[in-house]
């Protein structure tokens, strides 16, 4: 693609369906909204991290399975895998459900569900892409290793606990702490430095005596 701007896109063959969804889209705040009639009309879209923000699909009900849409959806998520994914089975299918999610969906809905059953799944996970993108974003501003960002997203796990050394280095490095053993402290310290740099004294890492350390702070992380 030549036009980086985010998308999203509904692949449904009922015209009136497309619509329908495109609109609902549209109305959930995504302001390109692109609609195909078939899987292999989508494809061309689908580029490794493709700017590509939610996908509406829609199963046929005349086949026992839906392996073109399917197969879309596996390849949406293996190239876009922040992309949410949201699938319908028009064909109600006993094991429809078990084989959109196993495609890589987010999310998979009865041809007999409710509309506002489908907006409110779509605002749910369009909301939590949003909120994970957002913390992404605030991982990478705060310039943290991958260890430090383990370390860190623990303690923040168990914001105001405070977490202990072996604690840390069970979840973080699956392995056993033993007393003298000093590189926590280190990995803590930078840590700290880069969180007075961008938060202040909003968020700060403190070091509990003989316990532990504990992340303190009501800023989003």
């Amino acid at each position: 693609m030549t036009n980086r701007a985010s998308f999203a896109v509904v692949v449904e063959r009922d015209t009136a369906q497309r619509a329908a969804w495109s609109q609902l889209l549209e109305r959930s705040g995504l302001r390109r909204v692109l609609r195909r009639a078939r899987p292999a009309e989508a494809r061309d879209l689908m580029t490794p991290g493709a700017p590509l923000t939610a996908m509406l699909v829609g199963l046929t009900a005349h086949l026992a399975r839906d392996d073109d849409m399917l197969g879309l959806i596996a390849e949406a998520r293996r190239l876009v895998p922040d992309a949410v994914i949201l699938a319908v089975d028009h064909g109600n299918r006993p094991r429809g459900a078990a084989e959109i999610f196993a495609a890589g969906a987010d999310d998979a809905l009865r041809a007999d569900h409710d509309p506002s059953e489908l907006r409110a799944r779509l605002s749910v996970r369009l909301q939590g892409a949003s909120l994970a993108g957002q913390r992404a974003a605030r991982l990478v501003q705060l310039g943290l290793t991958p260890l430090e960002e383990r370390i860190l997203g623990c303690l923040n796990a168990r914001r105001g606990q405070i977490v202990s050394r072996p604690a840390l280095a069970a979840e973080v490095a699956g392995a056993e702490w033993s007393y003298g053993d000093r590189r926590f402290d280190v990995h803590i310290g930078r840590i700290r430095k880069k969180l007075e740099e961008a938060y202040g004294p909003a968020l700060q890492v403190r070091t509990i005596r003989a316990q532990g350390y504990v992340l303190e702070g009501d800023a989003p992380l």
